[in-house]
């Protein structure tokens, strides 16, 4: 059991620092589906540094600089160039999931894992039994994510700020003519989420792995994206549906463990099959509000 919960807040981690990412965009009109790609580059730029370095702070900064790059060109592209959004966030996951995979064979020479020795740190260590071992293993990230979820929380609804880059998503129109530059708002945004994301990356490659695998993220930028569509655009109710999905996962990684007497590839699948039930349910209960076309068709147009 306590292991189990280990497992799922792990797993829970990535999902819901980049369905935060999905919170911040969705906010201001935008459907990010980069999400993948960001959080794909960020974990390889934090492995690929802390290899070559040997320092943990420079492969978390070099995540954090990737991924607010990319993020910043997808603004660019979809702000200033005025493409359309969905295309351009697969093109970024393109980018992403691709261009790590191509600088890990250029700059490594190899299409597999790269390793590193050093992990991110884990405030609680050495208990096998009892309840302190579901927190044993627990990233430094993981016991910050309930205060990022809350901080996330805290900007969106309680903060001027927070409230204009709101009046962006749902009537950019209005609120260029009270003040608010829905242009620079935007890009805060994504730049807030492309930190968000490279944590997510880092948190998936040096939290329990200390490696990097060509397309490690395995779809969880979309599951990440799912969440902020079942949790209402809501930090928390996303952070909760984040933690449904990790559930989800934790529990195909135990079945196999187990080895429970079914297939192995419908244990892989549970997960991915919740998502879809879960956005059936969210179209079904109109969680997946407009909230965000008006500044979604803004782009658009």
């Amino acid at each position: 059991m306590w292991q189990y919960l280990e497992t799922t807040l792990s797993d829970t981690t990535p999902i819901a620092l980049a369905a935060l990412a999905g919170v911040l965009a969705f906010r201001v009109g935008v459907f990010h589906l980069g999400l993948e790609g960001l959080m794909c580059a960020g974990a390889f730029a934090a492995v690929a540094v802390t290899k070559v370095t040997g320092s943990l702070v420079l492969g978390l900064a070099a995540a954090v600089a990737v991924c607010l790059l990319l993020s910043f060109l997808y603004w660019w592209v979809i702000d200033r160039l005025r493409a359309n959004v969905i295309i351009t966030g697969l093109g970024l996951t393109g980018v992403g999931v691709a261009g790590s995979t191509f600088a890990l064979q250029t700059f490594f020479g190899t299409q597999g894992a790269i390793q590193v020795t050093q992990g991110l740190p884990r405030p609680v260590t050495g208990h096998t039994s009892g309840p302190l071992s579901a927190v044993s293993g627990l990233t430094v990230v993981t016991w910050l994510l309930p205060v990022l979820v809350l901080a996330v929380w805290w900007l969106v609804r309680r903060t001027t700020l927070g409230l204009r880059m709101s009046a962006v998503g749902e009537y950019p129109f209005a609120a260029r003519s009270a003040g608010a530059s829905p242009s620079r708002l935007r890009l805060l945004a994504l730049l807030l989420g492309g930190v968000l994301c490279a944590l997510a990356g880092a948190d998936l490659a040096l939290g329990g792995l200390e490696a990097f695998n060509p397309g490690m993220t395995a779809g969880r930028g979309y599951i990440a994206f799912t969440a902020v569509v079942f949790g209402a655009a809501g930090p928390v109710g996303a952070a909760l549906a984040s933690l449904f999905f990790g559930a989800a996962d934790a529990l195909g990684i135990v079945a196999q463990l187990e080895k429970w007497p079914v297939p192995v590839e419908i244990v892989m699948m549970l997960p991915y099959v919740l998502t879809l039930v879960a956005v059936s349910i969210a179209g079904r209960l109109g969680r997946a509000d407009a909230s965000a076309q008006a500044g979604y068709a803004e782009l658009r147009t």
